[in-house]
């Protein structure tokens, strides 16, 4: 994730365009961006490609590009424009707050996610923290990215030392994920509702450290090799 201040002169508009497919939301902020101050929109375009055929892009200061664009999506658009030499600062605009959404955004080099069900006020708000700071996040991105953090910096030692703290039905669950394809077909061959395996897979994952199946079964054969 980027954190640097708009590129511009002193006492010069910020130089804002923006990648939306849906006219409907892309007229709507095209109005309000035009009703800023000190902001200029340099253009508004419906996909990818055809921000990419404008040169006009090339002197923005400020990206708005919708998630899920026709084509190319809004996650590879941000990661190819990283690699110009003074790439705009970009802000994902999207209808989800799902996690994985988020960090795909983050990790091709957003400065910023703005879900679209924010009123004018929020965006103003997010438009002049990005203005003047770079970067704009909202309390629950922000929050959800900390966790990330955490999480992330939890070593697989420490995952696999975790394994303890399971109960002795959690890891019979646990070993019974690795041979079952799903929730009901663990209940089946331990006798429970698939109901109370997604509890206990629910606690695995909180214990572990871990978001998925796949991720709970890595830490239980990496100490299987151990």
């Amino acid at each position: 994730m980027r954190n640097k201040a708009p590129r511009r002169a002193k006492g010069s508009p910020t130089r804002i365009a923006l990648v939306e497919d849906d006219p409907v939301y892309r007229a709507y902020l095209s109005g309000l961006l035009k009703n800023t101050p000190e902001v200029e929109l340099v253009h508004a375009w419906e996909s990818a490609e055809a921000l990419v055929a404008d040169r006009r892009f090339l002197e923005v200061d400020l990206l708005f590009i919708d998630l899920e664009l026709p084509g190319l999506s809004g996650v590879e658009l941000i990661a190819n424009l990283q690699k110009l030499p003074t790439p705009p600062l970009c802000v994902m605009l999207t209808s989800s707050s799902e996690p994985e959404d988020v960090f795909a955004a983050m990790r091709s080099g957003a400065s910023g996610y703005l879900v679209k069900t924010a009123d004018p006020e929020i965006f103003a708000e997010r438009l002049r923290q990005i203005i003047q700071d770079g970067v704009s996040l909202s309390p629950v991105i922000a929050q959800m990215l900390m966790n990330e953090f955490r999480t992330s910096a939890i070593s697989a030692a420490d995952r696999r030392s975790s394994l303890r703290s399971l109960t002795t039905r959690e890891r019979e669950v646990l070993s019974s994920m690795a041979r079952h394809g799903n929730a009901k077909e663990v209940g089946a061959a331990l006798g429970l509702s698939h109901e109370t395996v997604r509890v206990h897979m629910k606690k695995i994952y909180q214990k572990l450290h871990v978001k998925s199946k796949e991720e709970a079964l890595e830490v239980l054969a990496q100490q299987k090799k151990d």
